[in-house]
């Protein structure tokens, strides 16, 4: 059997184009020859099943003669592109020993290390140097001396400097969100790689492997268990960046899609199809929408990358569905993910620095935001991470990257990851009287990355009261009738995986181009009048994305201006719910910048002159009774002079010599 499995091997690596693409990557440098599984199929069909059934020693066999044709030692041959891949959770018993092929996210990989492959060994007593290959994953000694005229079982020391090492790491591979429906939770395969092919993917890949599948039996402190684990021996591993674009739709499928795009109506059906179980909130329907589409970044000539992935945060009272719209989006979303911010830490949403039980050092594993790499990310209670947690995500946002340096790991990790975020006003509900982004617990300059900022306000109106209670009435007696979509879930994300496959919109007509740019300064001029400032280039930016988004979602590579309309009524409606000043009652962007209006900055200002004539008055320290007394004089609530003299005295602008006066700090 041994001599015929050489034989046919043989004559499959002395082939003309394989010896060409050998001579080829020899001379490069590398030391694999890299095979699509299809050649040895036609070369040789019992051949490729022996490779299948018996890797172990078509791979022995392989490298063997390799090693002779190119005289170099530790030449590999490494096979790719088998016709099925396995799916992680549905490897059996009877995969063990074979040659399979898995898909997944890389969500962990170790530092690289040495190991030992052929070690050299020193006897003691007559200093003969006996080599022993090491063939498993435990360091293996000799068992005597190979010295006829010495013979002892010991002792031995290892000469580093002789032994043979090659590059080692291992990882571990988890199940594509886009593979996981109903709730069911990834399974992970942990691997190893050797050799050159070592660091090629990071956590965040997506990542096709070929590898013989083993198994190690598992202790329980000493005990050894009838249960074993299993490791996949990685031959070859194949990154793929473009994430969603890998899914494959059917010629069925492609033909309806483009029938579709004849459509005039097909942005409003696509619309409607968006959580139809939801009532109402048809301007969230339509921003979730222009999110799930999206837009391709733009990357400027001195390597500068505009994101193209927009950022939602919804903000609603009690009750108002809004993680029932996470949870859809998360499903429906070509790469979706849902997570809660009262469970996730900043290394769950970003990246960790994780104890690796195959090498006993370090490794990075990949967190969310991560995961999500291509996708879009549900995080719902946003508000409930702390300070630290929700700082993490900044980079991710606007960069759509995470530099990660912990436990002496120095990685910079791709998070190219739309966000869709919900949360909750400080004290439960909304108050009218009070800015709404001024209700939110979230740091404004988290808040300031979001293209959108979308209130669900749960107010008693006695017709909409009415519509509502007959929907969630029908819900119960005619779910059929009420859920009916134009587009089912399933074919909604297939229209999105094409549109973002080959739909790429751009603005070539002028007339769009001078719609966007009359809105920013028209709203900008406001500013010379005295008002506060409405909009930045941050929202110009956005514009600019939804704009695409929606020529995206009408199946069209051309911005026109209905598009661009609609993305300004998106921008207007979340400036004027997130972003209204209720005292002056005028949109002020600096509401959500800096979490304090122009005229709220005025008062303080003027509080704090107040201060200072008090404090001349009264050697040093205002009263503060005196202070609330002159600044109610001149129309500033009682309630405002208390709010900013505790947010002061937090930052260390005014202090408080005795408990009825205040100073400022510096003078």
């Amino acid at each position: 059997m041994e001599s015929v499995l050489k034989e046919k091997v043989e004559g499959f690596l002395h082939r003309k184009d394989i010896l060409k693409e050998l001579r080829k990557r020899t001379a490069a440098g590398q030391k694999s020859l890299v095979i699509n599984f299809d050649d040895i199929l036609e070369f040789d069909k019992d051949l490729a099943k022996c490779l299948l059934d018996s890797p172990l020693d078509f791979f022995n066999t392989a490298d063997a003669i390799l090693e002779g044709i190119t005289k170099i030692s530790g030449m590999r041959l490494r096979v790719k592109s088998l016709p099925e891949s396995i799916e992680i959770r549905n490897i059996r018993a009877e995969h063990v020993g074979k040659f399979i092929q898995v898909e997944g996210i890389m969500t962990r990989t170790s530092e690289v290390k040495p190991e030992a492959k052929e070690a050299v060994f020193k006897c003691r007593y007559c200093g003969e140097e006996n080599r022993v290959f090491q063939a498993g994953e435990f360091f293996r000694q000799p068992l005597s001396c190979e010295n006829p005229n010495c013979r002892r079982k010991g002792a031995f020391d290892l000469i580093i400097e002789s032994t043979v090492f090659r590059d080692w790491q291992s990882i571990c591979v988890q199940e594509p969100p886009e593979k996981l429906r109903g709730g069911r939770m990834p399974q992970k395969l942990d691997g190893i790689i050797r050799d050159d092919f070592v660091d090629k993917a990071v956590p965040g890949n997506h990542v096709v492997l070929t590898g013989v599948l083993r198994v190690f039996q598992e202790r329980q402190k000493r005990e050894r268990r009838t249960t074993f684990r299993k490791i996949l021996f990685v031959s070859h591993v194949e990154v793929r960046q473009k994430g969603v674009e890998e899914t494959e739709l059917t010629e069925e499928d492609e033909k309806k899609i483009k029938e579709l795009a004849k459509d005039p109506w097909v942005r409003n059906k696509i619309v409607q199809s968006v959580v139809p179980a939801i009532h109402g909130c048809e301007a969230i329907k339509e921003a979730v929408a222009l999110q799930l589409f999206g837009c391709n970044p733009t990357v400027l000539p001195d390597g500068t990358r505009i994101r193209g992935d927009t950022h939602i945060l919804l903000c609603g009272d009690p009750g108002t569905a809004k993680s029932q719209i996470l949870k859809w989006v998360a499903n429906v979303a070509p790469r979706g993910l849902y997570t809660s911010g009262m469970k996730s830490t900043g290394a769950g949403l970003t990246a960790a620095a994780v104890r690796d039980d195959l090498s006993g050092g370090w490794g990075l594993e990949a967190g969310a935001l991560v995961i999500a790499d291509g996708g879009l990310a549900s995080i719902d209670e946003f508000e409930k991470m702390n300070k630290d947690e929700a700082a993490a995500i900044l980079e991710s946002m606007e960069q759509q990257t995470i530099s990660v340096a912990k436990a002496g790991i120095v990685a910079t990790l791709n998070t190219r990851t739309a966000i869709l975020a919900a949360t909750n006003p400080k004290h439960g509900r909304f108050d009218k009287n009070i800015p709404p982004a001024q209700q939110l617990a979230l740091d404004p300059v988290l808040l300031s990355r979001f293209d959108l900022v979308l209130l669900l306000r749960d107010e008693p109106r006695v017709d909409n009261d009415r519509s509502m209670a007959q929907h969630v009435l029908q819900m119960h007696t005619a779910p059929k009738k009420v859920v009916k979509a134009p587009f089912d879930p399933e074919f909604l994300r297939k229209i999105i995986i094409y549109a973002r496959k080959y739909i790429d919109p751009k603005i070539e007509d002028k007339k769009v181009s001078k719609v966007i740019e009359d809105f920013f300064v028209d709203w900008r001029k406001v500013v010379a009048e005295g008002a506060p400032l409405p909009i930045t280039v941050r929202q110009l930016e956005a514009l600019i994305r939804l704009a695409k988004s929606n020529a995206r979602m009408r199946l069209s590579t051309r911005v026109t201006v209905e598009d661009a309309n609609r993305a300004i009524n998106l921008i207007k409606t979340s400036l004027r719910e997130a972003g209204i000043d209720t005292e002056a009652n005028v949109v002020d962007i600096d509401l959500i910048m800096t979490g304090i209006s122009k005229s709220q900055r005025e008062k303080r200002q003027r509080v704090f002159d107040i201060i200072r004539e008090l404090e001349e008055q009264y050697e040093g320290a205002a009263p503060i009774e005196k202070v609330k007394i002159q600044a109610m004089a001149e129309g500033i609530k009682e309630g405002f002079v208390d709010w900013v003299i505790e947010e002061e005295k937090k930052r260390g602008y005014l202090y408080s010599p005795t408990p009825e006066t205040v100073s400022r700090a510096v003078k």
